[in-house]
């Protein structure tokens, strides 16, 4: 499990390698070091100190002749990463901000927030998207001032 003492650069970059080995699997149904390379935008050598150190921590397994796969485990942090990255996009896109300044800001915060803090974006996102008239009042609103 991803724990508390490693430095939150450190974590950041394990759970971005999750993501992507995770999203990689949905679109291909096989991960190779180049395909992480190429999505996360670092080279080959370090992708391939990270995958080792995924599988010493049990997060990846590599399979043979397939390139890898993801751990129970890991695909319980992966998906935990991915409803993070989702449920801050969609509130920044309820509240207007949209397009490359949403993505980047939704990179840069999307491994610092407290699960407590996640829990009430996911609760204000579902009451916003049940509420479609109050969120457009609130657009207005935000818009407005």
């Amino acid at each position: 499990m991803v724990s508390a003492l490693q430095p939150k650069r450190d974590v950041s970059r394990l759970e971005d390698y999750l993501e992507a080995i995770y999203n990689l699997n949905e679109e291909k149904g096989f991960i190779s070091v180049a395909d992480i390379s190429e999505k996360l935008k670092v080279k080959p050598p370090t992708v391939s100190s990270m995958v080792a150190r995924l599988a010493k921590e049990g997060y990846v397994e590599r399979v043979k002749y397939r390139g890898m796969k993801l751990t129970p485990n890991g695909s319980k942090v992966a998906r935990s990463v991915i409803r993070r990255h989702s449920t801050i996009s969609e509130l920044l896109s309820m509240l207007g901000v949209g397009g490359e300044v949403a993505y980047e800001d939704t990179e840069g915060i999307e491994h610092h927030l407290h699960p407590v803090t996640i829990q009430r974006f996911e609760r204000l996102v579902d009451f916003l998207r049940q509420n479609p008239e109050f969120l457009e009042r609130m657009k207005e609103g935000i818009e407005g001032a």
